[in-house]
């Protein structure tokens, strides 16, 4: 049981307070100023993994996405129109949807319990996920620009091969 010397403080209005801060729950509580500084630390690195999770989400998008679009390219050109015909639009398997479910389950549940901590209204741990959104967009998040696409030299030969050309671009 606590006694009031020990007690958390918590304010649902803004505050600065470090020593006996509690983010969450009881459990997290935050006795010495290196607890505090060691809180603002780690939830900043957490916020840069869920950056980085992000971008390991979109990888995966990405990669079986290309899975799909090697397999329509593998079929002959003479098969290339029914093999459009007969594959519907990309849909994700069980399993890569299966994975795809984990990954968002993961980003889903640490940013609620970010977002859970940011209602302490702690102004130093506010300042920590901002740092940390930002640091890790910087890092993970140049390949979110809408519109843009990657031309690999794969999908390039394939295109051109499509389009009755060699590879150095001359007609075939």
């Amino acid at each position: 049981m606590n006694t009031t010397q020990d007690a958390c403080k918590l304010s649902m209005l803004w505050n600065w307070d470090t020593v006996d801060s509690c983010f969450i729950s009881e459990q997290w509580h935050v006795h010495t100023l290196r607890q505090y500084a060691g809180t603002l630390i780690g939830v900043f690195f957490i916020v840069v993994l869920l950056e980085a999770f992000r971008k390991i989400s979109r990888a995966y998008d990405a990669h079986i996405l290309r899975r799909y679009k090697n397999r329509l390219a593998a079929e002959t050109l003479v098969r290339l129109a029914e093999a459009v015909k007969r594959n519907k639009p990309f849909s994700p398997g069980f399993f890569q949807h299966l994975v795809r479910s984990l990954f968002y389950f993961i980003q889903f549940s640490t940013a609620y319990l970010l977002m859970l901590a940011a209602m302490t209204h702690n102004g130093g741990l506010l300042i920590a996920i901002f740092a940390g959104a930002f640091a890790g967009f910087f890092l993970f998040g140049r390949d979110t620009v809408p519109g843009a696409t990657v031309v690999e030299s794969s999908d390039y030969a394939i295109h051109l091969e499509q389009l009755g050309f060699n590879k150095d671009g001359s007609r075939a």
